[in-house]
């Protein structure tokens, strides 16, 4: 009898250790361990190829959690699917657990989707994204919703991580700035490219010589009509859009450090950087649009002088005028020291630094 009763309770014990396991087919096991709010968790990710597997993903993965009191098994969150996949992983070795997010198209993006644990629960709140334009130019910009729960089914097109994860109505503003190798004096020289602005502040990323600039290596400038600011080059700087469906959508940067650390700098923050630094604006650009550059006496159709620029002229960069939106550049004041006229002052119209646009 003894025997009888301990062999269904071993059978008992089997059956309910097998129910509890949520993959029997698992490939590409992962393992990793994080302190999170100062408590030890154990993370493993893996694709499970059970056959009664329900998916979300063509290629569903499952994300296993466990620490003090704390276990989670997520499904149907992580996954690859097409152009598209999420994984589990360390946000490039800075110790911080992130959902990858990854769609390939003719412009690549991924996304470095923090992980929260509070209260007994997986949460997310905010992405940070980098991308790929057609020019080559790689831009970085985070976005920061509502606190959510993940949970089963977290994955799902239009759902989940697709909250966070909204279109960079600057990339136009990127577009219009592309600068090329063709003259030797200006192979080593350093210039500014305008990525955004926020009121009186101004954005500019600075780039010691062209190689650096088609190499993506750059300084992060911010300037009002006095002052400039230079963040650390090796920091990671992302800008931060708002909500999409106002006009001011970019509403600051965050900066991450190379331990995962963020921190995020709005327009007060931004204003008292430069109130306080000793540096004067001093941003620089040259010409680059094929045709002649005209210049204006004010940012005025109608004021129109007979005086251009032309290609490869270097110019000093004062201000700029965005169209209502702040996704096009409409004018830009520069001074230029001309031969024939001396230093002058004027305006003129937004897409001077690519090539080919009126």
């Amino acid at each position: 009898m003894k025997k009888i009763l301990l062999l269904l309770f071993v059978i008992t014990i089997s059956t309910l250790c097998h129910a509890k396991e949520p993959c029997t087919n698992k490939t590409s096991v992962r393992d990793y361990q994080f302190n999170i709010n100062s408590q030890p968790y154990k993370f493993t990710s893996y694709f499970c190829e059970d056959e009664n597997q329900d998916r979300v993903f063509p290629y569903p993965a499952i994300l296993e959690i466990h620490g003090k009191n704390f276990n989670k098994t997520l499904k149907n969150v992580i996954g690859m699917a097409g152009k598209i996949g999420v994984m589990f992983s360390n946000w490039d070795d800075k110790n911080t657990p992130v959902f990858h997010y990854t769609f390939k198209s003719p412009k690549n993006v991924e996304a470095y989707i923090p992980m929260i644990i509070d209260d007994n629960n997986v949460m997310v709140e905010c992405s940070y994204m980098d991308k790929t334009l057609t020019t080559g130019i790689k831009v970085k910009y985070s976005y920061c919703g509502d606190l959510q729960i993940v949970q089963d089914g977290f994955g799902e097109v239009e759902e989940g991580f697709d909250n966070l994860l909204p279109e960079f109505y600057l990339e136009l503003i990127y577009d219009f700035s592309d600068f090329t190798e063709n003259k030797k004096s200006l192979k080593y020289k350093n210039f500014d490219v305008f990525i955004g602005k926020i009121d009186d502040i101004s954005f500019y990323r600075r780039y010691s010589s062209i190689k650096d600039y088609k190499l993506n290596k750059y300084m992060v400038v911010i300037a009002n009509k006095e002052k400039e600011y230079q963040f650390k080059q090796q920091d990671e700087i992302y800008q931060r859009m708002g909500n999409p469906f106002i006009p001011e959508r970019f509403i600051g940067l965050d900066i991450v450090d190379s331990k995962g650390n963020i921190k995020f700098y709005d327009k007060k923050a931004l204003s008292a950087l430069l109130n306080d630094s000793p540096i004067k604006r001093n941003i620089k650009s040259y010409i680059q649009n094929d045709k002649k550059t005209q210049l204006y006496n004010q940012p005025d159709d109608n004021s129109a002088t007979n005086i251009y620029l032309v290609k490869h002229d270097f110019v000093t960069i004062l201000d700029e005028i965005l169209n209502e939106y702040q996704y096009d550049i409409l004018w830009y004041k520069i001074s230029y020291k001309s031969k024939e006229h001396g230093n002058i002052t004027k305006w003129i119209k937004g897409k001077p630094f690519t090539s080919n646009l009126d």
